[in-house]
């Protein structure tokens, strides 16, 4: 009997080491007139204010009487009564200004994500504001949402607003 040699096993060349790189998060904590963006940083436990600058529109809080320069107009009551009353104005104009902010906010978040800085998003805002950002996004952008959370946060400190949101903010993943 002849002895036959071990069989060589086959060599895979090795893989050049991957670079390690975390999915960056950008979190946006708004409501109606104003909205911070914030990073998270794992090391310290806390949100640290991302390059963009806060948006902040203090018209959404003025009184109506400030927002409109005209009173509206008057009317007869019916069936021929002399008193006058005055009539109801055709649109909510916080709820204009309210809608216009969130739009510029939805164009922000646009051109933010736009320039692939972050491939993830984080929503915090109020249940109607929420809703009517969700509608303003464009497709790209949705894509990019990872959570939505319905809470009014905006004058949260950095420190509270990551113990409220530790739990739903993605941990860094490898890509």
């Amino acid at each position: 009997m002849t002895k036959s040699k071990p069989r060589r096993k086959a060599r895979l060349p090795l893989a050049p080491p991957m670079a390690r790189r975390h999915k960056r998060t950008l979190v946006v904590v708004a409501d109606g007139a104003r909205a911070r963006f914030f990073e998270p940083d794992h090391t310290a436990r806390t949100l640290v204010s991302a390059g963009q600058a806060d948006m902040v529109a203090p018209e959404s809080r003025r009184r109506d009487r400030d927002l409109v320069s005209d009173r509206p107009g008057r009317g007869f009551s019916a069936a021929g009564s002399s008193r006058r009353h005055a009539l109801e104005p055709p649109h909510d104009y916080h709820k204009l200004e309210k809608h216009n902010f969130t739009a510029a906010l939805a164009q922000t978040l646009e051109a933010v994500l736009g320039r692939g800085q972050y491939e993830r998003l984080v929503l915090v805002a109020p249940k109607r504001s929420l809703g009517e950002l969700h509608t303003l996004l464009s497709p790209a952008v949705k894509k990019l949402v990872s959570h939505q959370i319905a809470k009014d946060l905006t004058t949260a400190t950095p420190a509270s607003l990551w113990r409220a949101l530790e739990k739903v903010l993605p941990a860094p993943v490898l890509a």
